[in-house]
């Protein structure tokens, strides 16, 4: 279930329903007119928005500002969770009650789509439904609103009209060029068709499925090239991303430029549809002139401010590429606080062009504006880790321990500094530093006991281990009987550690010893994650041995 993004409307929501049932139902009908009336590039009070649904102003309210955004999402929450306590049946209203399938089939869309018209703020209830189960609707008034509200905007992605006799037969005239001088699959047919006529894809494969069935003499589907399979699909993009061209991709294939970029086109978008984007908002991204504004504030030449004689000096003993850091300068706490906010605006800036993005319509400039938000807003974040390094250093040297390197360390928490940058909310007034330091000392709590256990399990296990020759050396019966016992120890562990453990130590014919960074372009892990792996499969291979013994 979605997570509420404002407190303070989770608890407004839990207090109504409580309220009288007759209460909860005006409630909710006011929730739905403000949530009509909420522009997401706004901010608003929040007794403004308890005034507007409940008739009441509180006492006591912070005096924080709610952006449209999150107060738009929200609201949806609300009104749903809210009027599933109502137990309204959909054939008791005096006016129509619309499924989720009603609405795609009138208004040609996909489910897909309806779930971005919601985010967008057309308002669902919950509804018991002629078959006894609850599930969200709409009613007819908050769907005209919505579309009254938002006509210009749904009005390039779609089409709301019937379709008429002469669009039904240029539909059907486009996609049977398509299908016969294109070689388009089923799928690339109702896309080009359907962009260029202002409808959805799978009104248009409706209508061509319905022709055909009507048609048996004159098909246009059938006989088309089958889509490419995930599989497939992915090949094509890892040669892609190798630098094969898109033509010797097509050559390949045996498919046309066009559906290969496609794919390739796809792809990109499926990624970046995955990028788990989390950032902290701010009234100012919401401003016209945002971009411009934060641009002016990072650029600001007092900002810098002078380093002192202290922060450069370089602790005695360091290595020289750790000495390095140093010659970053510190950021002062007005450049630490333009930094993230510049952060955080970026990652503002690719999760609103993601969410207007249509992917049926989506291209390739589309795609490029997604993947500059994203290396903008990574820039930002390494500016800010390059400038606190010298803080792993600090807290590293004090956790340093016998059998622990400080390169070990300085490993584990720079990967701690990454989530502290992604999770630090500026607004609080802290600065990072102090954040950081106690993100520090608690990952190298948690990392420092267990590198040194594993250290420990490596020395229990290395008495089995050395007992497996080299397997150029010629291998006698107690070698051979060796060699059994690592394979029994071996067996407990899954796939992946069994795996990991024998291409680290050599334990295969085939193979000599791989390192960590090998072992993880093998497998598409990290370095840090194989060892990791590493050392929980010792730690179960100890355990494992001493059940044995026993």
């Amino acid at each position: 279930m979605p997570k509420y993004r404002v407190n303070s409307l989770a608890a407004l929501a839990r207090q109504m329903a409580f309220t009288p049932l007759e209460t909860r139902g005006v409630q909710v009908l006011a929730a739905e007119e403000l949530l009509s009336a909420i522009d997401p590039n706004k901010a608003y009070p929040l007794d403004f928005v308890i005034f507007r649904i409940t008739g009441y102003r509180p006492k006591r309210v912070g005096e924080d500002l709610l952006t449209g955004l999150a107060l738009q999402h929200d609201l949806g929450l609300l009104i749903e969770h809210v009027s599933s306590t109502l137990d309204i049946r959909a054939s008791d209203l005096p006016e129509p009650v619309l499924a989720i399938e009603d609405v795609c089939e009138r208004f040609n869309v996909t489910s897909k789509t309806i779930q971005r018209w919601r985010r967008k703020g057309l308002a669902a209830r919950r509804f018991i439904f002629a078959d006894n189960r609850r599930r969200v609707g709409f009613l007819l008034t908050s769907v005209e609103r919505f579309f009254a509200a938002h006509q210009d905007q749904l009005g390039a992605a779609m089409n709301l009209s019937q379709v008429q006799t002469a669009e039904h037969e240029q539909i059907i005239r486009r996609a049977r060029h398509l299908a016969e001088q294109c070689g388009c699959c089923e799928s690339e047919i109702c896309r080009r068709v359907g962009k260029k006529l202002s409808r959805s894809p799978s009104a248009i494969l409706h209508i061509l499925r319905k022709h055909d069935v009507e048609n048996p003499a004159r098909l246009i589907l059938a006989g088309l090239p089958q889509p490419l399979n995930e599989e497939q699909r992915g090949r094509l993009a890892r040669a892609y991303k190798r630098g094969v061209s898109i033509g010797e991709l097509a050559r390949r294939s045996a498919r046309r430029t066009t559906a290969i970029h496609r794919v390739i086109l796809e792809e990109r978008l499926a990624k970046l549809g995955r990028r788990k984007t989390r950032f902290i908002d701010d009234p100012l991204y919401h401003q016209d002139d945002a971009r411009s504004a934060i641009d002016a504030i990072v650029g600001q030449d007092d900002l810098m401010g002078e380093a002192r004689p202290e922060e450069n000096r370089v602790p005695r003993d360091l290595p020289p590429y750790l000495a390095d850091l140093y010659r970053t300068p510190l950021l002062t706490p007005a450049r630490e606080r333009a930094l993230f906010l510049k952060f955080n605006f970026h990652k503002f800036e690719f999760v609103e062009a993601r969410r207007e993005l249509e992917p049926q319509f989506a291209r390739a400039s589309h795609l490029a504006t997604l993947e500059t938000h994203l290396r903008e807003a990574t820039e930002t974040k390494n500016a800010i880790i390059r400038a606190n390094l010298r803080l792993v250093v600090s807290v590293a040297r004090k956790h340093l321990r016998p059998g622990i390197s400080l390169t070990e360390l300085m490993s584990e928490g720079s990967l701690v500094l990454m989530r502290a940058v992604e999770s630090f909310d500026a607004h609080r007034g802290n600065r990072f530093s102090t954040y950081a330091t106690f993100a520090l000392m608690k990952g190298f709590a948690r990392t420092v006991p267990q590198i040194l256990a594993a250290r420990r399990a490596v020395g229990v296990d290395e008495g089995v281990l050395d007992g497996i020759p080299d397997h150029r050396a010629t291998r006698t019966p107690d070698h051979v009987a060796d060699r059994e016992q690592v394979r029994q120890l071996l067996s407990r562990l899954d796939d992946r550690d069994r795996a990991v453990v024998l291409a680290h130590y050599g334990l295969t014919d085939q193979q000599s010893p791989a390192t960590f960074e090998q072992l993880g372009r093998r497998f598409g892990l990290s370095r840090q994650r194989v060892r990791q792996i590493e050392r929980n499969a010792l730690q179960k291979l100890r355990v494992t041995a001493g059940q044995i013994e026993s």
